[in-house]
């Protein structure tokens, strides 16, 4: 589905108009579900403000009437720098779930993350023509599920697995509390029922995640793995080296969108020490508070290969299923040309340092 057909429909006029409606359409818990960060939401807000802390200093006379936005992630050509991030149990925000939102990145051109957690399993991605997608994977106490778990992912087509490495316990929400709102225990889930696993309902399931993980962990995960693998969590430099010292092809510059640990370094920030430490030596990418197309700019101005998104397009699924998901990655995609329009960058590649400012 092109852009085309659905840019004349009466679709909230910008990302922002997108989350209040989200915040109409959706009950309060599915809004907090959603929306909220751990404890406080400190991070939350700060992975915000940080983004916009940092100050553009825009080229004049730059030459940018044309512009270049593709890129080059794990050796694949990308039509720009924006993924769209996985996340898991999407069945809350709209009846399509994950088909609805690999769908509307597909009309996007956008690259696709699909959690462990998802309501869809890996035979519905195959059935989605045009689908270019990564595996997140949340690792079990059984070393056997988890290795099946990448095997069929692969198999089904994902081209790279990213390892998610913050979630050693699950990060205390004071919304959820306050709402009330939980998963419910007996929904299976998904990939894990397609690789056999005698009992695949979410209680079970979720009690078996392994809270022990280590460096041995990735090591195993590299080994299972034919495709690149990510590790999705890191807001360290010296961790970064250590994961593509271990084998890793890169890190995901993550706090989970706020939702882990509250008073965790924003992302903004610790990217800067990131792309410092590898110096180059593997992919780097960032995610948590992404809004804009100027933020988009400036993380890969900071050295990032690409940006993932998370809450923008699950506000848009739940606005208006698939499409709602496209007019969304569109208004980013376009905010983003627009952005390196007035930065003065004539394609992604030339976004530099030189670019921005950044806050002491």
């Amino acid at each position: 589905m092109p852009f085309a057909n659905v840019q004349n429909m009466n679709w909230p006029a910008t990302i922002d108009d997108f989350a209040a409606a989200f915040s109409i359409i959706e009950s309060e818990g599915v809004q907090g579900y959603v929306n909220g960060g751990a404890g406080a939401e400190l991070t939350l807000g700060r992975n915000l403000d940080a983004w916009d802390a940092i100050e553009i200093r825009p080229k004049a006379l730059a030459g940018v009437g044309t512009r270049d936005l593709s890129t080059t992630v794990l050796g694949a050509s990308e039509a720009h720098p924006i993924v769209v991030a996985p996340v898991g149990f999407q069945g809350y925000v709209h009846s399509e779930g994950e088909i609805g939102l690999a769908q509307g990145s597909v009309d996007a051109n956008a690259r696709y993350c699909h959690s462990t957690f998802g309501a869809a399993g890996f035979t519905d991605l195959e059935d989605i023509d045009g689908l270019r997608w990564w595996f997140q994977l949340y690792c079990f106490n059984d070393h056997g599920l988890n290795t099946s778990l990448v095997q069929r992912a692969e198999e089904a087509g994902a081209e790279a697995i990213l390892l998610t490495v913050d979630l050693t316990a699950l990060g205390h929400r004071d919304r959820d509390l306050h709402t009330g709102f939980i998963l419910r225990g007996n929904r299976p889930v998904a990939c894990v029922a397609e690789v056999g696993l005698a009992d695949p309902r979410l209680a079970p399931v979720w009690a078996s995640l392994d809270h022990d993980l280590s460096w041995a962990t990735l090591a195993r995960t590299i080994e299972d793995a034919s495709v690149p693998v990510l590790v999705k969590g890191i807001l360290r430099g010296d961790d970064a080296v250590m994961a593509v010292e271990h084998g890793a092809a890169g890190v995901i510059v993550s706090n989970h969108g706020g939702r882990q640990l509250d008073t965790a370094i924003p992302t903004a920030r610790a990217l800067v020490d990131v792309v410092d430490a590898l110096g180059g030596h593997g992919e780097v990418l960032v995610d948590s508070g992404i809004r804009k197309g100027v933020d988009v700019a400036k993380a890969i101005g900071i050295g990032a290969t690409a940006t993932m998104v998370g809450r923008p397009a699950l506000w848009g699924l739940g606005v208006g299923g698939r499409e709602g998901v496209s007019r969304v990655l569109e208004l980013l995609i376009e905010d983003y040309d627009r952005a390196l329009a007035l930065i003065g960058a004539s394609s992604t590649d030339v976004l530099s340092p030189d670019h921005f400012t950044l806050p002491d």
